[in-house]
């Protein structure tokens, strides 16, 4: 390899761009005092761990409550996703380039002019206030990235092998789980994991739509941080990551089994 000092300087240096903002949130979470020009903190304390983690039961109601909208909300978008990037990506038709266009539109618009357009639609049909109704508008949100994502794989993979597996007589059943997963299951798992973290941080879209009933954790976070406790925030901050990490290697174990044929082998 040449210049190796060179390149474990910059890799080393990447490395601590992005792991020094969450050791500054671990080190706050424990830090009762922090002052200014401190390179550490004078004063240590385990407190708000134990209150939000041990003594707050809002956090593990917020924190189920925020993994399932995630997980309902990337399925939902999954299953729309994929059939409407498909004809967006293989197929021509008139006015194919306005939808794809048009597809990016709750991306272009204001999330809260978005949000509370969907309000009212959503109470008159009896889903304001709670989790159908958060991750009915949750999927308004994702769904413009995991079309995109796919639209991109299915340009690049084609058809041609789905062609090729109906030709030898491959039934629809076997084509999908067979051809077309395993093809396209490295878009279908970043257009996941972008949705599930989207849905997961969204927070004005779960306060309107939600009406303070369905409690996540960017709800008890924001709070905190705008009053200025930033150890509290911190420590929700840090949950936060933990959960999305944990779901993301989760998506991760279920694709590498995929792959292994423990799904789409036994047809």
């Amino acid at each position: 390899m040449r210049f190796p000092r060179l390149r474990a300087l910059i890799f080393y240096s990447f490395l601590f761009a992005t792991s020094a903002p969450v050791l500054s949130l671990v080190v706050l979470t424990v830090s009762a005092a922090w002052r200014y020009p401190s390179l550490l903190p004078t004063v240590f304390s385990w407190r708000y761990l134990v209150s939000v983690l041990a003594q707050d039961r809002r956090t593990a109601e917020a924190l189920i409550n925020s993994t399932l909208i995630a997980a309902l909300t990337t399925a939902l978008t999954l299953l729309l996703a994929v059939p409407a990037a498909k004809a967006l990506g293989l197929y021509q038709f008139r006015g194919r380039q306005a939808v794809k266009l048009l597809v990016l539109l709750p991306l272009m618009v204001p999330g809260i002019t978005v949000t509370m357009g969907m309000h009212l639609t959503l109470i008159h049909l009896g889903l304001a206030g709670s989790i159908a109704g958060v991750v009915v508008v949750h999927t308004v949100f994702t769904l413009p990235y995991a079309t995109r994502v796919l639209i991109n794989v299915f340009e690049l993979v084609g058809e041609k092998y789905e062609k090729q597996a109906a030709m030898l007589g491959a039934s629809p059943r076997m084509i999908l789980t067979g051809v077309t997963l395993p093809m396209i299951m490295p878009g279908l798992l970043s257009a996941a994991i972008m949705s599930f973290i989207v849905s997961f941080s969204q927070y004005i879209t779960t306060f309107f739509i939600g009406g303070g009933r369905i409690l996540t954790v960017p709800l008890l976070l924001v709070p905190h941080l705008q009053s200025g406790e930033i150890q509290v925030a911190a420590v929700y901050s840090l949950l936060f990551i933990m959960s999305t990490l944990a779901s993301i290697a989760l998506m991760e174990g279920i694709v590498r089994k995929f792959y292994k044929g423990a799904y789409f082998l036994q047809t």
